[in-house]
């Protein structure tokens, strides 16, 4: 499966690596160190904690007009949370569960930027990423990565809502950096209750 999806990243990109020395398109790569948790939308569920997530993955963007572009990529997400059940719902035991799911994801954005000063361009960016599960891993009753794959859904669409900087270092090469939040749409629980991952992070990364 890895090898599958490595091969299709690279068929998607390879193309669009012939047109880096176009101003209109940029190509680069970012990493989001994060905080993540899963937010329940019933009575049944609660939320119990916080887990480091983390993103990496590469970035491409094709100007639109001067202030404006359109931003995608591929990317690795690692994200989770702690839950608990009141009532044994389903697949979720009457104990504390930590989840831990790797998704492989597409993120659509419109970003929309300022006139540059001093080098430094300041954007907001919204949009959404249609992910698919690849691995999911819990913690329960004292026993660590036991398998979830039957108890978390496929599919997961996110809203995402960024903002933050990038600075010019040479021509059309520019750093940039910001604040990334991301919202679950998709029930991500298979079987019982409902509940949607999000997270907070940082944006790192660099543009070609």
């Amino acid at each position: 499966m890895r090898k599958l999806i490595l091969i299709l990243m690279i068929g998607f990109f390879l193309p669009v690596l012939t047109k880096a020395q176009d101003q209109k398109f940029h190509f680069g790569f970012k990493i989001t160190p994060s905080m993540a948790w899963i937010k329940p939308d019933t009575k049944s569920l609660d939320r119990e904690g916080y887990r480091l997530g983390f993103t990496y993955g590469v970035q491409t963007e094709f100007r639109l007009a001067e202030n404006y572009a359109l931003a995608t990529g591929a990317q690795m997400s690692y994200r989770g949370g702690k839950l608990k059940s009141d009532s044994g719902v389903d697949s979720i035991p009457d104990q504390s569960v930590i989840y831990n799911v790797q998704y492989v994801e597409i993120p659509i954005c419109l970003k929309m930027l300022t006139n540059q000063f001093n080098k430094i361009r300041y954007y907001g960016q919204f949009g959404f990423a249609p992910g698919m599960r690849i691995r999911a891993l819990k913690d329960v009753g004292g026993e660590d990565k036991l398998s979830a794959k039957d108890e978390i859904n496929f599919m997961n669409v996110n809203m995402i809502i960024a903002a933050g900087l990038e600075y010019e270092i040479s021509g059309s090469t520019v750093a940039f950096g910001g604040i990334e939040f991301n919202n679950g749409f998709v029930d991500m629980i298979d079987g019982g209750g409902k509940a949607f991952t999000n997270f907070l992070g940082l944006n790192i990364g660099i543009l070609f």
